[in-house]
């Protein structure tokens, strides 16, 4: 009788496990159908249900980067620079600080506000002028989930301003990997590009933004999925003049061979579009400098025809930012980083920045040696911008340094100190001349922006 009762007993528990495993397998699916309803359906019907659904399936990933120490977003700790704080090596300023009269337009972490702001900071009194300070839900706000490759959501801790691009009435134009963004002076959105923008945010003469995109659906449905990267012309009213994909340009071109490289879903990686702002011998205005991070190529681009004029791969590797430097001469900030997939490493040890003179078909790296003295050696972003005197400005964006220098000589180094550990990466900062920082001193004399 009694070992009737326990078998009985068996079939019921295992008879109620089955019905509980099928009642959660039906449940799971049509969880993430609803969840997948929300994300894609521009107007879901299930209003405040939906919601809560998208804050339950966000939880998971909530305690995950708490557990592992990834909410700490824009921070980073590195124990090379401990003796830096802001401009201070050792608690002293360099003379070179106090030399230089241009300004750094700084984008990274403030802890302060937690959240990402942008700073225009004089550099020889070390003072910030002015910080624009952006309501991160607000932006957040604007986003549509209308491209593969878009975000509509992006934590505050995350929310990046990337490489801001001073405008003349004294506002940033700056995207997230998602839409491309402007603020006035008091970091008032006035601006929004839908869509997927990444990367660099350069103006060309006419005063139109250019800047990295993505075509979605990708332009060659009979391959397979990829990550489809676009040049993109925007005008200063955000009206998108003209977009074309980067494999077309290639393909069209006579570089067809160049999407064969590797097996990745993301085969060129555009990173930095520089426009020609003067005709030379080798361009004319309106040009572009095109950088292909994953192809270690770069090449000057006519959109006016379609055509490539230019093309070079290597000897760099996984490169950024490219400069017209005079009218014969390019440069380009070398990661010359062999990247597996896997892990990243430094070919050399250290970053260089490469010069390419079209009259003589010549390649130098003037700065090698300070760079490897100064350990330079961000694995991706990074820029290194000729200045007019022949000095370097340096951006280590992964590791959050920046560092003016000559051929020879540091002049000065910055971090952005959160505490004693850690500090603010920079979101592709940049170095502004006087005449450069201008129109946002002219427009920073009597502003009633809430500081």
């Amino acid at each position: 009788m009694e070992c009737g009762l326990l078998n009985l007993e068996k079939k019921v528990s295992l008879y109620l496990v089955m019905v509980l495993l099928f009642i959660g397998i039906i449940g799971s699916v049509l969880f993430g159908a609803s969840v997948r309803h929300v994300i894609l359906v521009p107007e879901p019907r299930l209003g405040a249900f939906g919601e809560g659904l998208l804050k339950i399936a966000e939880f998971p990933s909530l305690v995950r980067d708490i557990v592992a120490g990834q909410g700490q977003g824009q921070m980073i700790s590195d124990e090379r620079f401990a003796n830096l704080d802001g401009f201070k090596k050792d608690g002293k300023l360099p003379a070179g600080v106090l030399t230089d009269n241009g300004y750094l337009l700084l984008s990274s972490y403030d802890a302060d506000q937690a959240q990402a702001t942008v700073q225009l900071i004089q550099i020889n009194s070390q003072k910030t002028l002015h910080e624009w300070v952006p309501d991160i839900d607000a932006l957040n706000d604007l986003n549509i989930l209308s491209e593969e490759y878009s975000y509509d959501y992006i934590a505050k801790s995350n929310f990046r301003l990337t490489h801001p691009l001073p405008q003349a009435d004294g506002g940033l134009v700056f995207n997230t990997d998602s839409g491309l963004h402007g603020m006035d002076l008091c970091a008032e959105s006035n601006l929004f590009v839908d869509g997927t923008f990444h990367h660099s945010n350069e103006q060309d003469h006419e005063g139109n933004i250019w800047t990295p995109s993505v075509i979605y659906p990708h332009s060659y449905p009979q391959l397979a999925k990829f990550r489809d990267d676009a040049i993109a012309k925007i005008s200063p009213a955000g009206e998108v003049l003209f977009k074309k994909s980067v494999a077309e340009i290639l393909v069209e071109n006579g570089y067809r061979g160049l999407m064969a490289v590797g097996g990745d879903n993301d085969p060129v990686h555009l990173n930095d579009i520089q426009p020609a702002l003067t005709d030379s011998n080798y361009w004319q205005k309106g040009d572009l400098l095109l950088s292909l991070r994953h192809r270690s190529t770069v090449m000057l681009y006519r959109p006016s025809t379609n055509k490539i004029l230019w093309l070079k791969t290597g000897p760099w590797m996984n490169q950024h930012d490219l400069n017209f430097v005079d009218d014969h001469t390019i440069s380009l900030f070398g990661n010359d980083v062999i990247d597996s997939g896997e892990k990243r490493a430094l070919f050399n040890g250290h970053n260089s920045v490469y010069f390419y003179d079209f009259e003589t078909d010549q390649i130098s790296e003037p700065y090698q040696k300070i760079m490897q003295q100064m350990d330079v050696k961000t694995l991706t972003e990074g820029r290194g911008t000729p200045l007019a005197n022949g000095d370097l400005f340096i951006d280590e964006s992964n590791n959050g340094r920046i560092l003016r220098v000559s051929s020879d000589e540091v002049k000065w180094e910055y971090v952005r100190r959160i505490d004693e550990e850690k500090i603010a990466m920079s979101s592709w900062s940049r170095y502004l001349t006087q005449q450069e920082a201008k129109p946002i001193l002219a427009q920073l004399k009597g502003n009633s922006c809430k500081q």
